[in-house]
């Protein structure tokens, strides 16, 4: 018997066995993990108006006040605890958004006012992802967490 009959001969003898116990390892492993479907893309809340209510978990003290509003432009603006600000606005892939530079006026306030202020644009300025979950807006970023509900 020639070296590449005895070959093909123990292929078919042991091709059986091998997969037998590759099938048998599979189920002792379990079944592989469904896959999952991909997050289906919300659309970006503009032609809105926000209050916000709460900041890194937080409920915004009594005293201090922000709103986002985002225009059919996708232009934001509001009002930040201390001064209006205004900015571009734009949706980017996995609910992120980018924020173009800030308009923000000039006035002085209380040291507790400005640093509220600080945060919140600051959240709204760094990388934010936004989702929509029972009807308010949630905003995070590395820089915290905000979350709205709808303005008038």
């Amino acid at each position: 018997m020639s070296f590449s009959r005895a070959v093909a001969i123990l292929a078919l003898v042991c091709l059986p066995a091998i997969s037998a116990a590759g099938g048998a390892y599979a189920q002792a492993k379990g079944p592989a993990p469904a896959k999952q479907p991909p997050k289906e893309e919300k659309t970006f809340p503009k032609d809105s108006t926000w209050t916000l209510r709460a900041m890194n978990g937080k409920p915004v003290s009594p005293g201090m006040e922000a709103t986002l509003k985002i225009d059919g432009q996708f232009r934001g603006s509001g009002f930040a605890g201390c001064n209006t600000w205004s900015a571009t606005m734009w949706p980017v892939r996995a609910q992120h958004f980018a924020v173009g530079p800030m308009a923000v006026t000039k006035k002085q306030c209380a040291a507790p006012l400005m640093a509220f202020e600080r945060s919140y644009l600051s959240a709204l300025h760094t990388q934010p992802v936004w989702d929509v979950v029972n009807g308010m807006l949630e905003v995070k970023s590395p820089a915290g967490t905000l979350s709205f509900v709808r303005g008038f």
